[in-house]
């Protein structure tokens, strides 16, 4: 009995050793896991799609005055509380929005891509307008590199209509740079804006 348990006792260490060894690990695959089939990759952000928009029609000249009224009313409509003037002069249509509001750097904001949308939804509509989208910057900084990042900027929103399914042939995007300031300031953050003329397009 004596032998069993000095036997029992010198076996206790050893199988307490055994246990804390460290066991062989499995190499793992070198290959990152993938995201699940039904998940998009964590850098996609896809925009949903945009609804079917039925075109108003053609536009004679007789009806110009109507088209844009119905146009106006649709813009008012969808930017209310959105802080965006909407602006008639005659039977254009003037959009005024600050650049800050839009661009997150030099890319359009994820409100910039909102209003984006928005305005395409609507002139889709009335698709017999054209759209003159002029960039402008504040007077700091040196007059070149103003004007070429209203350039870019004003680039960047046409893209943007144009991935929304404006034509390209509607679109005409100018950066002017720190030329045209609103007010006696030249350096005012009001001057750092886009404004979208809206103008019609009649057959004849």
């Amino acid at each position: 009995m004596k032998r069993v348990r000095t036997a029992l006792l010198l076996a206790g260490p050893v199988l307490l050793l055994s246990a804390c060894e460290p066991r062989p690990n499995v190499m793992p695959s070198m290959e990152p896991p993938g995201p699940a089939p039904s998940q998009p990759l964590p850098q996609q952000h896809p925009k949903p799609p945009m609804p079917p928009v039925v075109s108003a029609g053609p536009l004679t000249q007789a009806g110009v005055e109507v088209y844009m009224d119905a146009q106006e009313a649709d813009l008012r409509s969808y930017l209310r509380g959105q802080g965006v003037p909407v602006a008639r002069r005659g039977n254009e249509i003037v959009l005024t929005v600050l650049t800050d509001r839009l661009f997150a750097g030099q890319a359009l904001s994820d409100w910039g891509d909102s209003f984006a949308r928005a305005v395409a939804q609507v002139t889709a509509h009335f698709d017999r307008t054209a759209l003159d989208i002029a960039c402008y910057t504040d007077a700091k900084g040196a007059e070149a590199d103003n004007l070429a990042l209203s350039q870019k900027r004003a680039k960047s929103l046409a893209d943007a209509f144009r991935g929304y399914g404006i034509a390209g042939s509607r679109l005409k995007a100018e950066g002017l740079g720190a030329t045209n300031p609103r007010g006696t300031d030249p350096n005012a953050a009001r001057n750092r804006r886009i404004e979208i003329r809206i103008s019609p397009r009649p057959s004849n």
